[in-house]
């Protein structure tokens, strides 16, 4: 097995390369003794190329400077590679919209210097990743109306209008919404239908900017939580919102709560679903959570 290198390696998104108090941190970072490496990628594709390179070369530690996707994209790598016997780990630079991951892992998400210097010094410790179809994702899996709305939105009202154009196209498509039927295949249990709006699958508990989607999720505990929104929020929100708010409460009708290490949902309509920020279809979706898979600093 080769000797892997100490050296810290931040891979940083492209658009927060220039932003002043990231800039700041490495320096702050690089002057309390941290020999920090910067790599930017020039695109999505890229970036997973240069993860993929730094750690056949031989850096043991990747920190992901950026959000959903840049997370995304280094724990994959990092978890695949580790399949080879080769002892990695991954750091986290917050840089998102939301840093919902990091939020659920109690990082210093307002301080950036802290966050880096822990992020390229600290103790790894072990955390579970789930995956869906063979796809990894280390946050959330979110499905249903709002992943329509994300998927669907045309790229160029998105550049034009920013965060409002996820509103008016969604506005639009609450009149013409339709509940997603299907089932729920748990191990050893008869299929349970359903008839829902919206659904989540954390492997941690936050998505959406601070919204406890999974909220007994962990992402140290060897389980999927999945949260199901039914059609019958339509008819009574109220309780549907109360119910959301309480989604382990045993006499929920509205809301369906599961925790398990492995299930299968089956839809009859094309269902979209966000896999952290990166949206795929279907029509069934196995879901799977590979137990202390990922070494994180946190």
């Amino acid at each position: 097995m080769r000797k892997r290198k100490q050296q810290p390696v931040l891979l940083l998104h492209r658009k927060s390369a220039n932003r002043p108090e990231v800039k700041a941190a490495v320096k702050a970072v690089r002057r309390r003794g941290v020999d920090l490496l910067v790599r930017i990628p020039w695109n999505k594709r890229d970036k997973r190329k240069q993860v993929k390179a730094l750690l056949r070369e031989g850096y043991s530690r990747i920190i992901a400077g950026g959000g959903d996707g840049t997370l995304n994209a280094v724990a994959d790598a990092v978890v695949n590679y580790r399949k080879t016997g080769q002892s990695v780990s991954m750091g986290i630079l917050p840089l998102g919209t939301a840093n919902d991951f990091a939020h659920g892992l109690a990082l210093p998400c307002d301080d950036l210097e802290a966050c880096l210097y822990l992020a390229a010094t600290g103790k790894p410790r072990p955390l579970d990743i789930g995956a869906v179809n063979g796809r990894h994702f280390i946050n959330v899996a979110s499905g249903g109306f709002g992943a329509e709305v994300t998927a669907t939105t045309p790229q160029d009202i998105k550049r034009h209008l920013g965060g409002l154009a996820y509103t008016l196209n969604g506005l639009v498509k609450l009149w013409d919404m339709k509940p997603y039927a299907g089932a729920l295949l748990l191990p050893d249990q008869p299929a349970i239908p359903y008839s829902m709006l919206l659904m989540a699958v954390g492997n941690s508990r936050l998505a959406g900017g601070g919204f406890e989607v999974a909220p007994a999720a962990d992402p140290a505990d060897g389980l999927l939580d999945l949260m199901l929104l039914t059609e019958g929020a339509l008819t009574d929100p109220t309780r549907a919102l109360a119910e959301i708010q309480t989604p382990l409460n045993p006499d929920n009708t509205l809301v369906m709560y599961r925790q398990a290490k492995a299930f299968t949902l089956e839809s009859e309509q094309l269902l979209h679903i966000n896999l952290d920020g990166e949206p795929i279809t279907g029509h069934r979706f196995s879901f799977e959570v590979f137990d202390s898979a990922l070494d994180v600093v946190y």
